[in-house]
């Protein structure tokens, strides 16, 4: 049996079920319309529309529940509300679509236009309204928007808009008023005017007639008022032109007034006046009593007699003093030719030709020629050398003409000490070198002379056929040591600076771009011959040396680039002529005197303090192979070793960095240079040495000798066995490890560095040496650096331990999971701009690619559309050509039958 009761689960069709939802919205129905008054009703809400939308919009959520997606929590907490659990994905993507068919379709149709004029007129854009409403509405918006600007405006005119000229206002204006036809409101008669009559009638044709007054135009008033302001002009022009010419009268007049009263005589007051003027007095000393001006008055006169300074000259640039000294040098070598050929020098020409000056010595004839005539011509002429003195201002201010003026007398003092002084820079500048160290030339005499050199000494005594050639004042710059040598020909050893310091001058980088070229040239030439010097000229001139290596340093400076490529080539050279030496074993592996030479000049141009240096590094490295791999086979290489150690105590006496290479080095020597039976096999320290290698010194008390001299150059040949030279190189070995004791005081590993040498020095302090070998006072300084420096063990802390702090857990009453308790306001602030970042930036991401997928879907359906477009067109063209194949054909066969 069927039940005739409804089914409760069944909510009818789906017309009914809507039609049920939109009355219990309130939307249709009696119910609707209930809830609101007449009145209601008939004013409306404003927010009507807006609630029936929401109304709308949830009942079509709710009658298509398949467009909301709901995500299920797993657990359901109360008092919690998440956000994001359901999503309508069909109507938002929905609305992103037509969002993006509004603003980037248009972006993509209008990508390849150019140029448009976009019309923002009212109602253009309107296709509803007709032209006349269009206009209408627009004038409307300009009246009500001159009527917003002048809202607050006090004058309340009635016309707005009017037409102006010069000013006033067309509407008050009347043609006629100028014609005296102007309308009155009266009529009088209508009779004519007075006025009328004489003008219209019967007037204006007297010659004689008075013009009446009229109204000027603007470009009269314009000519009458320049007129009168030429007219001002000229009346102030003659005015000043009168007082000036009386002025000059006055100042004519001046000096005749002043004779007048200089010649007046004194008149002596009368008695009267006497007691009055003593009166007078008496009264004024009372009142400097009470202030005393005396010191304000003095000071006074010592300002208005003290002389005005004379204006001084700018600094010069450098490139402004070089070009003078080359100018100079110029000159004083064409001096010098027009010596030579016996021609006047051009200063007397010039001199000739000025007036007021002072008058300049006489040179010196055929038969005045005296010894010292090349010097005085030199220094006078030239004014070249010693510089101005004393003795010659006083000498050269009596020697002036009493006809001069005191002006002209100080010009001239000024002019020739400016003179002197330039040419005092130019030759005295050589003397001014920088000083690398009064310890360099001592550690140079006696480390610096290992190696072997030819004996060239330089005659004392010259014969009277040999005479010293006059040094030019110019030269061409030297391209390689041959040219160099070929300029020093003839000259003495001293000579090389004044030439080296002239041919600076004449190329002068500043002057010439090309000078930095000659220049870096020059300074390889200046290298080779320092070398060149020390290997050859004896007793080695260690001034010349001096002065060479601050011209190198110079030149260095001004071309650093060159500087570094001139000894990293040479240190390149040296480097594979010791190894050859090493590989062939071919006598001495050491470097000879030559490259010492230019290793100490590498200490003295570059900074050997730098971690890594392009030119300091390779060098110390050198180094250091030399005295870890060359062998000591005699003692010209201990004595060669001797100045490689010098010389890196030189590199490092600034960064004091620890090499192993030169300690070891001396060490070794120590143990050759003692008698064989002083450690009787067992060597103390660890410390590389070769094969057994003895050196001993037969005589270690030095009977023959008072002093122990230092090791020279002179004194270093290939033989050189015998116990002089053996105990000045100990003494030498000594001295070089106080200086290293002294260098290490501060390393933190100096008990462990110089332990070994301790032992050493406490075998040989046992023997009986020279008393200038002071090996115990080495003893003394090691002990008293080693105690100082001791080590405390390390020992565990020993205060009591710190107990962790101990705090009580901190609750929430009210905890959610959902937010960061983070006691850092500035920590929890950061994170919650990390992750609003990350959210936008997520957001950013999913919107990008939903816009490259929109715009791919539309570049897509344009391109399908051309395709069917192209497709459409070709089947069109095809079936054309197919018809008319066809009929051909078909005429064809006509044609056939018949």
């Amino acid at each position: 049996m069927v039940s005739n009761k409804p089914k409760t689960n069944s909510g009818g069709s789906a017309l009914k079920r809507l039609k049920k939802s939109l009355q219990s919205a309130g939307v249709v129905g009696q119910q609707a319309k209930a809830s609101r008054s007449k009145k209601d009703r008939k004013k409306g809400r404003p927010t009507e529309k807006v609630d029936l939308d929401k109304k709308l919009s949830h009942i079509r959520g709710e009658f298509n529940p398949f467009e909301t997606k709901v995500q299920r929590t797993k657990f359901e907490i109360l008092g919690r509300k998440m956000k994001g659990t359901q999503g309508k994905p069909t109507l938002s993507k929905q609305v992103g679509e037509e969002n993006r068919k509004k603003t980037l379709l248009l972006e993509m149709k209008n990508k390849h236009r150019r140029g448009g004029i976009i019309d923002k007129r009212f109602g253009e854009s309107n296709p509803h309204l007709t032209p006349e409403e269009k206009m209408l509405e627009r004038f409307t918006r300009e009246k009500q928007k001159s009527s917003r600007g002048s809202m607050f405006n006090l004058d309340d005119d009635d016309e707005d808009l009017s037409l102006t000229h010069y000013g006033q206002s067309l509407a008050t204006m009347d043609d006629f008023d100028d014609a005296g036809l102007a309308l009155s409101d009266e009529d009088e008669g209508k009779q004519m005017d007075k006025n009328i009559v004489s003008k219209l009638h019967f007037g204006g044709f007297e010659e004689n007639e008075p013009e009446e007054e009229r109204h000027k135009s603007k470009h009269e008033i314009m000519k009458e008022i320049i007129a009168k302001s030429k007219m001002h002009k000229a009346e102030r022009q003659a005015a000043k032109a009168e007082d000036e010419e009386l002025r000059e009268n006055l100042d004519d007049e001046l000096n005749d007034i002043r004779d007048l009263l200089e010649t007046k005589p004194v008149r002596k007051p009368l008695p009267s006046q006497t007691a009055l003027f003593r009166k007078t007095e008496s009264e004024n000393v009372q009142s400097n009593d009470l202030e005393d001006y005396s010191e304000y008055d003095s000071a006074l006169m010592e300002l208005a007699s003290d002389r005005r300074a004379m204006a001084t000259d700018r600094t010069k640039t450098e490139e402004e003093i070089a070009l003078e000294e080359k100018e100079k040098l110029e000159k004083a070598e064409r001096a010098r030719k027009r010596r030579m050929e016996g021609l006047d020098s051009e200063d007397e020409d010039e001199d000739d030709h000025k007036k007021g000056r002072k008058k300049r010595k006489n040179a010196p004839q055929a038969d005045d020629l005296d010894d010292d005539y090349l010097e005085e011509l030199e220094d006078e002429v030239n004014n070249l050398g010693k510089g101005l003195t004393l003795e010659d201002i006083q000498n050269g201010a009596s020697e002036e003409e009493e006809e001069e003026d005191d002006e002209e007398e100080e010009e001239d003092e000024e002019d020739e000490e400016e003179e002197e002084t330039d040419n005092e820079d130019i030759e005295g500048s050589d003397d001014e070198v920088p000083e690398f160290g009064a310890d360099d030339e001592d550690d140079m005499n006696e480390f610096g002379t290992t190696g072997m050199i030819k004996k060239i000494k330089k005659s004392s005594t010259k014969t009277t056929t040999e005479k010293k050639r006059e040094i030019p004042y110019t030269f061409e710059c030297p391209t390689s040591h041959d040219e160099f040598l070929t300029i020093l020909d003839g000259l003495e050893i001293e000579d090389v600076i004044v030439v080296t310091q002239r041919i600076r001058v004449l190329y002068h980088v500043k002057l010439n771009p090309e000078n930095k070229g000659k220049l870096s040239t020059f300074l390889g030439v200046l290298v080779d011959h320092v070398a060149y010097i020390a290997s050859t000229v004896s007793p080695m001139p260690i001034d010349v040396l001096e002065k060479l290596s601050a011209h190198i340093f110079d030149i260095s400076q001004q071309v650093p680039e060159a500087s570094a490529e001139v000894f990293t080539d040479k240190l390149r050279k040296m480097q594979v002529e010791m190894g050859k030496k090493m590989k062939f074993n071919t006598g001495s592996s050491w470097p000879d005197v030559e490259d010492l030479m230019i290793l100490r000049n590498i200490g003295q141009v570059f900074s050997t303090s730098d971690l890594n240096h392009p030119v300091g590094t390779p060098a110390m490295l050198f180094i250091c192979h030399a005295l870890s791999q060359c062998r000591i086979q005699t003692e010209v290489d201990m004595g060669r070793g001797l100045f490689l150690t010098q010389i890196l105590y030189e590199y490092q006496k600034v960064s004091k960095r620890f090499i192993p290479e030169s300690l070891n080095f001396l060490y070794k020597n120590l143990v050759i240079l003692a008698p064989q039976e002083t450690f009787k096999g067992n060597i103390p320290g660890y410390f590389p040495l070769d094969k057994p290698l003895y050196m001993s010194v037969a005589d270690m008390e030095g009977k023959d000798l008072q002093t122990i001299s230092p090791v020279r150059l002179e004194e270093l040949s290939t033989e050189m066995e015998n116990d002089d030279n053996r105990l000045s190189l100990v003494q030498g070995t000594l001295r070089q490890l106080e200086k290293y004791l002294q260098l290490y005081a501060s390393t933190p590993a100096l008990k462990e560095i110089f332990e070994s040498l301790l032992e050493i020095i406490e075998q040989l302090t046992l023997l009986n040496w020279h008393q200038d070998i002071k090996a115990s006072r080495l003893e003394r300084q090691i002990k008293f650096c080693i105690e100082k420096r001791t080590k405390t063990p390390l020992r565990m802390q020993q205060h009591r331990p710190v107990p962790i702090a101990q705090h009580l857990p901190k609750f929430e009453k009210a905890y959610s999971v959902d937010r960061h308790y983070d006691p850092d306001h500035e920590r929890s602030q950061l994170h919650k701009l990390e992750s609003q970042v990350k959210k936008e930036r997520k957001g950013a991401l999913r919107e990008l690619r939903k816009d490259n997928q929109f715009m791919a879907r539309e570049k897509a359906k344009e391109r399908k559309e051309k395709d069917e477009e192209y497709n459409k067109m070709v089947k069109g063209v095809m079936h054309l050509l197919e018809g008319e194949q066809s009929e051909m054909k078909q005429l064809e066969r006509e044609k056939a039958k018949k």
